[in-house]
């Protein structure tokens, strides 16, 4: 029986994408770098930023691209997934709740304001600033285990990307994916995940449940 879930943030909760990936194409273009593709950016998410720097351009670059980037994606108000909020609002009702983000942390927190949702619903929020390790390595999760006090039987992790995907694998929790990022219901059935358990949105989430959470 399912009684907490572990959620993802980006193209989960929150409308990221678009504006994260301009926002590294102009840090890149600001500092004189290579400027990756869309397509390119859009399937590292699920990975830390710093290895989304490490990958295109080094390990000596990330504090100059950390610092430009955050420099333009602190400006934008970003907009929840329809259904977001209101999902989670249900759900805190009946379930324990944390967040495992891949995002830095100040970013984080801002966009949940943003989009007006309440972190006290959460009984922790990870980023990638608050744990050693990162998707796909399921240690990821060991903190927000311990805060939810649960059985990993008794987690459901939801995200939107094949990193999510093998991380909540890897970690023993039921696993649903949001088809509302990159990856779509195709990529999903690829790497293994059943029909029933990927999602247009998470505004499906709570019907999911009463079906399948038992």
């Amino acid at each position: 029986m399912i009684r907490g879930i572990i959620f993802d943030s980006d193209e989960t909760l929150i409308r990221y994408s678009k504006v994260g990936t301009l926002c590294i194409q102009q840090a890149a273009r600001h500092l004189g770098l290579h400027i990756p593709k869309k397509d390119k950016i859009n399937s590292m998410y699920g990975r830390s930023f710093r290895f989304i720097v490490r990958r295109f351009w080094g390990d000596k670059y990330y504090k100059k691209v950390l610092k430009e980037y955050k420099s333009l994606v602190l400006r934008y108000k970003l907009k929840e997934i329809p259904g977001a909020k209101k999902t989670v609002l249900e759900l805190s009702k009946r379930f324990r709740l944390a967040v495992v983000s891949a995002k830095l942390r100040d970013v984080m927190i801002k966009n949940f304001k943003d989009i007006g949702l309440n972190t006290r619903k959460f009984k922790i929020m990870l980023s990638s600033e608050d744990t050693w390790f990162h998707k796909p390595d399921p240690r990821v999760f060991s903190r927000a285990i311990k805060a939810l006090k649960l059985n990993r039987k008794e987690i459901l992790y939801v995200g939107d990307t094949l990193v999510d995907f093998m991380a909540g694998k890897r970690a023993g929790f039921t696993f649903v994916a949001v088809t509302s990022g990159y990856f779509k219901s195709k990529d999903f059935k690829r790497v293994g995940l059943r029909k029933q358990n990927i999602l247009k949105s998470i505004k499906y989430l709570p019907s999911w449940i009463k079906a399948h959470g038992n």
